[in-house]
């Protein structure tokens, strides 16, 4: 067994909800490991992606251009789904995606996935429930950004990601938080 195909079995086999060996069988052939470099982009702004990705190894940002300042969303590490729902439905993505460390990702091809959940319930209720978790997971987002305090935001971020400050540079955590940088390192002197 190749190193590519154990990430895949490994992957399955651990991920939630469980799936039956029947439906492992009919979602690997849509799947694929890619390893890319720092600073690689997965997906851009206005454009669409027919990939989903799963992060084994690495990190990632999010974030969009206003007025050619980026503004960061999200960030993503090991074991974390990355991608645009947006994309899900054939449309533009808003935000780019970017690598942050060399990775390794496993690839969703969405369109392969999107006919095999028409023809397979199980596997339509995994990739169901893998985006309602994500959906909640950016709402928890959505709201810690633009109802906590900056003091807040801070501990939140440092209680979900403690290794966030070795792994994202200051400058993009500070954009996520909409904050200054000299803000920033006030909070993390505390």
């Amino acid at each position: 067994m190749t190193e590519n195909a154990k990430t895949i079995d490994d992957f399955l086999r651990n991920c939630e909800p469980k799936l039956t060996e029947s439906a492992t069988y009919l979602l690997k052939p849509f799947l694929s490991v890619v390893s890319l470099p720092k600073k690689h982009v997965l997906v851009k702004e206005k454009q669409i992606c027919g990939k989903v990705y799963f992060i084994c190894k690495g990190a990632s940002r999010s974030f969009y251009l206003q007025n050619g300042v980026e503004v960061h969303t999200w960030f993503a590490f090991e074991n974390e789904v990355i991608g645009s729902l947006r994309n899900f439905n054939n449309l533009p993505s808003r935000e780019n995606i970017e690598l942050l460390e060399e990775s390794v990702l496993i690839a969703f091809d969405i369109a392969g996935i999107q006919t095999l959940m028409q023809e397979n319930i199980e596997v339509a209720n995994f990739v169901n429930v893998t985006i309602l978790e994500y959906a909640l997971f950016m709402e928890d987002k959505f709201f810690d950004l633009h109802m906590k305090p900056s003091n807040e935001k801070f501990s939140a971020l440092l209680a979900h990601s403690p290794e966030i400050f070795q792994r994202v540079p200051l400058t993009y955590i500070a954009s996520y938080l909409g904050i200054s940088r000299e803000t920033l390192s006030r909070l993390r002197a505390k």
